[in-house]
């Protein structure tokens, strides 16, 4: 699955393809042999734009905060200033879930950016957790008793943050919550 979710997240995020067209493709395609890219092109609708966030949202899918989460939204503050995308978001707690690998975020350029992307949401009260793709394949239960904690302790504290997504249908689902007009 991993290099079925690679190759459909890059085709789509290198502008190779649009949803549109890969899911006409798929739907012509019938039934046949297409389980897996129907599954990878169900995870980049739902947001996600990479197999490490794929298999984020994967570890997640048994948890009570799966319906909270949002995969790579946009994000502003009451004023409209826009604010870095997490690759993972529940309102409700403001928290931000980022996947670091290696790869993209350990030169010193890369570094600087995710110090950078982690303080702009820090500053307006979001919590920033951190995990590698080898962690959430290795230990998805951890990563997802982490989430969960932390949205626990946040939700209960009734932690207030300035930070509003764009997204109706989550504003409904955490009623009315955290919404751009």
């Amino acid at each position: 699955m991993r290099p079925i979710r690679a190759i459909t997240a890059e085709a789509i995020q290198r502008g190779f393809t649009d949803l549109v067209a890969l899911n006409e493709e798929v739907r012509r395609a019938k039934r046949s042999r297409t389980a897996l890219i129907r599954r990878a092109v169900d995870e980049v609708s739902a947001g996600v734009r990479s197999a490490p966030e794929a298999e984020l949202r994967e570890c997640m899918s048994g948890s009570a905060l799966y319906p909270l989460l949002r995969w790579n939204p946009m994000l502003r503050l009451v004023d409209g200033s826009v604010l870095p995308t997490p690759d993972g978001w529940i309102a409700a707690s403001a928290i931000a879930i980022e996947v670091d690998s290696q790869e993209f975020h350990y030169s010193p350029d890369g570094w600087r950016r995710t110090i950078d992307r982690h303080n702009d949401l820090s500053r307006y009260g979001v919590l920033v957790l951190h995990f590698t793709p080898a962690e959430i394949r290795a230990k998805p239960a951890r990563v997802r008793q982490v989430i969960e904690d932390a949205h626990n302790a946040r939700h209960l504290a009734r932690v207030a943050c300035e930070v509003l997504t764009t997204d109706r249908s989550y504003a409904k689902s955490v009623n009315n919550g955290p919404l751009l007009p």
